[in-house]
């Protein structure tokens, strides 16, 4: 067996992507960054629950691709600013005027079945004020009709809430998952589970398997759980997926 996963090792950096719109200033603080094959590398967010979203996207089996602050809804000229070049003319066109004039979601992406969708991205608790919520709906309805259906996301204030702590850990397993994961362990644990449902505990004492496998094998399909309600852990419930990734589809949980 090779040796137990561990997670938090980072990639190295090299070119960072921060969309059409600059993140936030920083104040001498280190900049948020994350990495996502999706994302095309590298990329900067403002906030550490922009972080979680991206990772949610990483993981979820329906995204083929997302972008971080991808456009800029110009809600004068009623239209996706893509560029900074088409950004630079619209605000000159309306004397620089921005704020209310603008809106720019935090992530878009694309779907395996070729659809596009918008996101907000808010903390819980940090939801904005009813001004900033109808410039979003005047934006949402221009997004709408270039075909990017807006969705709300707002991410728990509580860090031990299900969908953050296990996203924490799948998303560093899901790219690492062919490293650790052998065969022999795939058949053994598919054997194990063909009997029905078994706890964590259970499974990793009888089969000699470290729990940090685990992550991996619900990242890459081999088991399942219900991983927006419960955590991984000793307790988990988890039966044999046979590559169903539904499991893995987190954002819902979080949308308002």
């Amino acid at each position: 067996m090779k040796n137990t996963p561990s997670y938090g090792v980072r990639s190295r950096r090299s070119a960072v992507n921060a969309g059409v719109r600059l993140t936030a200033r920083t104040f001498g603080k280190a900049r948020i960054g994350t990495f996502s094959q999706k994302a095309a590398g590298h990329i900067t967010v403002d906030s550490d629950a922009e972080r979680l979203v991206a990772h949610i996207l990483s993981i979820d089996p329906r995204v083929r691709s997302f972008k971080q602050q991808p456009f800029t809804v110009d809600l004068v000229g009623g239209r996706l600013l893509t560029t900074w070049e088409e950004i630079s003319e619209a605000r000159k066109l309306r004397g620089g005027r921005r704020g209310e004039s603008e809106y720019t979601p935090d992530f878009a992406t694309v779907q395996i079945d070729g659809l596009q969708r918008a996101y907000e991205v808010k903390l819980e608790g940090y939801e904005g004020e009813e001004g900033y919520w109808t410039k979003v709906e005047r934006a949402k309805a221009i997004m709408a009709a270039y075909c990017y259906p807006f969705s709300t996301v707002v991410v728990p204030a509580d860090e031990r809430h299900p969908v953050i702590a296990n996203t924490q850990l799948l998303k560093p397993a899901l790219a690492r998952a062919h490293e650790y994961l052998t065969q022999e362990i795939i058949d053994q644990v598919e054997r194990y589970c063909e009997s029905g449902p078994v706890l964590q505990r259970a499974l990793c004492l009888d089969l000699q398997i470290s729990t940090g496998l685990i992550p991996p094998l619900l990242a890459v399909g081999v088991l399942q759980a219900d991983l927006a309600h419960h955590h991984i852990c000793s307790t988990l419930e988890l039966s044999a997926a046979y590559g169903d990734l539904s499991h893995l589809c987190l954002l819902e949980e979080l949308q308002s």
